[in-house]
């Protein structure tokens, strides 16, 4: 920004500079996340339990890392589909070379490496992460289990005799970075979004400073000093004597002379109100959004009115108000002074 001496421009210019250094921490907040992902999923796998252990001892704790020897092939026995389709990985019942039964969880892969006749003389070991067994597993791996033996041998009272209450789950990562990877991915996402609205801010900015001579600047500049108590100042809003300047988001600076529009807008989020500002269609079919009023406490749509009212009594020829008639008088206002 142009060397301005007014407090509001200063307040403007800290804004901006308050967004980058956001968009710096997310940027390094992306990358710091991204690599404690990385470095987490090549940590050193833990030295896992043995799962029939575990279920001897009564330890049902969640997500230990766990073998078991498989010794029989597996049987299906329950599938989830989300929106209709069969999730990759399914429920099994299996059993160690004791005989002792459990429940895996595992994708067709797995399952296809165990189904394999010489599983019974060769065992495989399989490793996964125990997790707490669902009531509704619980209830089908019973029919499933006493269906398959034409028996009831499993009830509810002695399945956790039997199977215990924790399954092996070999889908789930061990070192599971997908939380690291999904805040980096937030936070990347919002410095995207930061880092693009600075730019435009800046080059708006640009655009609006190329505009006006550095004499009238500095006119606006000493005028804008001496209205740290203007009616609208709390709006970021400012009627000087020849121009509109609004400082809301970008910097707005317009010739009262060459405004042929004006006319209130509401924006709406859900239904809702969320904001009320004018605006104004310059000569060259520009269109500026200003005098934002969501940080009023009084009466929006009066504060809309009276700047509507200030801004025709600096310039008798502007068009007030959003109509069919006012677009078309618009419309041929800007083709007139175009072929001019």
């Amino acid at each position: 920004m142009k060397n301005l001496n007014a407090e509001a421009f200063k307040k403007s210019t800290k804004k901006n500079i308050k967004l980058l250094i956001v968009g710096l921490i997310l940027l390094v907040l992306t990358i710091l996340l991204i690599y404690l992902g990385v470095k987490n999923e090549n940590k050193p796998l833990p030295e896992p339990y043995n799962l029939s252990t575990l279920v001897e001892n009564k330890q049902f704790e969640e997500d230990n890392y766990a073998y078991l020897d498989v010794a029989i092939k597996p049987y299906l026995f329950a599938v989830y589909e989300t929106d209709g389709k069969e999730e990759d990985a399914k429920y099994y019942l299996v059993m160690d070379k004791e005989n002792h039964l459990y429940i895996i969880y595992m994708k067709e892969d797995m399952y296809n490496k165990l189904n394999v006749d010489s599983i019974k003389n060769n065992p495989i070991r399989i490793y996964g992460l125990t997790k707490r067994i669902k009531n509704d597993i619980k209830d089908l791996a019973i029919s499933s289990y006493n269906e398959l033996m034409e028996k009831e041998y499993l009830t509810k009272d002695n399945f956790k005799d039997w199977i215990g209450i924790v399954y092996l789950d070999t889908k789930s990562e061990v070192n599971d970075s997908s939380l690291y990877y999904l805040g980096a991915f937030l936070s990347g996402f919002f410095f995207v979004i930061i880092t693009i609205t600075y730019v435009v801010i800046i080059i708006k900015n640009k655009k609006t400073f190329k505009n006006i001579s550095n004499e009238e600047l500095a006119k606006i500049d000493s005028e804008i000093s001496q209205m740290s108590n203007s009616e609208y100042a709390n709006m970021k809003f400012y009627l000087l004597k020849d121009y509109v300047v609004d400082l809301t988001n970008n910097i707005v600076i317009i010739k009262y002379s060459d405004i042929i529009w004006a006319y209130p807008y509401e924006q709406r989020y859900n239904g809702l109100l969320v904001n009320k500002c004018i605006k104004l269609v310059d000569k060259n079919n520009k269109m500026y959004d200003v005098s934002n009023t969501k940080v009023l406490n009084k009466n929006k749509d009066e504060v809309i009115q009276e700047i509507l009212r200030k801004l025709q009594e600096k310039n008798s020829e502007i068009i007030l108000g959003f109509t069919n008639e006012n677009r078309k008088l618009v419309k041929d206002k800007i083709k007139d002074l175009k072929n001019k």
